[in-house]
């Protein structure tokens, strides 16, 4: 599985590379899935860093963001 990795606030995340997996086949399938989730607990990291003045930039409450980053890496 193809990743590229990134230093956020001083933390280091790997993010799926695009473009890197063929979606032919089961195998494809199953490494996009396995990529679409690797991105979304990428991303939940991401929004954890946030502080707040980034996150009322953004329209988002901490209420909301705690919803968002309790998820399950399958729930979108």
């Amino acid at each position: 599985m193809a990743t590229k990795s990134y230093v956020n606030g001083g933390n280091m995340h790997l993010a799926p590379a695009n473009g890197l997996v063929s979606s032919n086949g089961i195998m494809g399938s199953i490494a996009s899935t396995i990529l679409q989730w690797q991105e979304r607990v990428s991303m939940r990291y991401q929004l954890a860093d946030l502080d707040k003045q980034y996150l009322t930039d953004m329209g988002l409450s901490a209420s909301e963001v705690k919803a968002e980053t309790g998820k399950t890496f399958w729930q979108s």
